[in-house]
């Protein structure tokens, strides 16, 4: 599998996984999804309209990465908590303390990262799933990521602002960054953080959420 974050309308993914997936695997991302709308309803009643308008807009994808490394946010979220003082294990089984709760609870599997300004990051039950399905907030993963920043600042040591709006890097071109700059927690904590917030930048500024999934790697998004 590969790592693979795309920001896009809700129900235009929704249409296109219909056309390409098996009908239990299509059933489990409209499920997944539907309890993230359920979740977030429960929670920010205020923004019951703007929720809803969220999980059925209709938006071609605006953003798009993906590459040939499935954990590439896992270096970034080590970090995160190495610089808390903590660890990826304590934040999520024991609640240890860290301020970049929305970013490191994202985790190596599939999460949805949305417009909206909550504290803490949402958990929902799916059935059928081993694990809960994680829901961030944008806004904050981006306040996250920029304190993160304060340490690596990818600007000067990456040379990197961003990688910009669509990309697919191959193992080989991965491999090619790594002999640049050499292999390291700081080198993909780095990498990670560069892109993981352009997509999450992009999905701010259009009102848009953010979809990761490796599942989804073999699966190109609606353009048009």
């Amino acid at each position: 599998m590969k790592f693979d974050a795309r920001v896009i309308g809700i129900a235009t993914h929704l249409d296109s996984v219909k056309k390409a997936l098996q009908k239990s695997d299509w059933q489990m991302e409209a499920a997944k999804l539907a309890a993230a709308e359920k979740k977030l309803h429960s929670k920010l009643a205020p923004q019951k309209k703007q929720i809803s308008e969220l999980f059925h807009k209709k938006a071609p994808c605006a953003a798009h990465f993906r590459c040939e490394r499935t954990n590439l946010l896992l270096p970034l979220f080590e970090y995160a908590c190495f610089v808390d003082g903590t660890s990826i294990e304590e934040v999520v089984q024991e609640n240890a303390w860290t301020a970049s709760l929305h970013t490191v609870m994202l985790g190596v599997n599939d999460s949805l990262i949305v417009p909206f300004d909550f504290a803490v990051p949402y958990e929902c039950e799916v059935e059928g799933r081993a694990h809960k399905y994680v829901v961030a907030s944008a806004p904050h993963v981006l306040k996250e990521l920029a304190v993160i920043n304060e340490y690596v600042a990818v600007e000067q040591t990456l040379g990197a602002e961003s990688f910009g709006l669509f990309v697919n890097w191959s193992k080989q071109a991965m491999e090619r960054f790594e002999r640049a700059e050499g292999v390291g927690r700081r080198f993909w904590a780095k990498m990670g953080l560069v892109a993981l917030r352009g997509v999450v930048q992009r999905a701010m500024d259009l009102g848009l959420p953010v979809i990761i999934d490796p599942q989804l790697g073999t699966l190109d998004p609606v353009m048009a």
